[in-house]
């Protein structure tokens, strides 16, 4: 199977702001990992700790901000990618706010957004698949092994395995 261009997965750790991004370049002819980016966004948590990814108000000292990280992203992986995500709409508008921060047109990008979940679900339920809607789960049946803390980038690669293995 060839995609059209390269396939970047980008996964974003913190609710209401981002504090973690995690992206994974596979390559559009084999789905190979070409480039991988992980980094941390300074935000303001208050002194708290997210709880799925552990990420404390320390480990945030000296991250770029919004705006550095999307300016990052953009010069490393340029705009002629597919954004893929595991579940699209949250990551989507964290990805608009950061890219946005940096004073780049979100138009530059492809508005085709590759949202995995949805592929992922029916390709289980075609198999059978009995099991809850959650990522945990979802991706246990894929093979991978528990989580634990989230990782941005980890949750980038995990995804792009459920591509493979749903593609090819």
């Amino acid at each position: 199977m060839e995609f059209s261009k390269d396939i970047l997965f980008i996964d974003f750790e913190g609710i209401t702001d981002p504090v973690q991004v995690g992206a994974v370049l596979l390559d559009r002819n084999t789905l190979v990992e070409k480039d991988s980016f992980l980094t941390y966004i300074y935000a303001d948590l208050r002194g708290k700790i997210t709880k799925k990814s552990g990420i404390s108000q320390d480990m945030l000292a000296g991250a770029p901000t919004q705006a550095e990280a999307g300016k990052m992203i953009f010069e490393k992986f340029g705009t002629d990618i597919f954004i893929g995500s595991w579940v699209a709409n949250a990551d989507m508008m964290n990805f608009k706010k950061i890219i946005t921060a940096a004073g780049i047109d979100i138009a530059k990008y492809d508005y085709h957004v590759l949202d995995i979940w949805p592929a992922a679900y029916i390709y289980l339920l075609k198999r059978g698949y009995t099991g809850g809607v959650g990522s945990e789960e979802m991706f246990k049946e894929f093979g991978a092994k528990p989580r634990g803390l989230h990782d941005a980038l980890e949750d980038c690669r995990i995804a792009a395995d459920v591509l493979r293995k749903i593609v090819l």
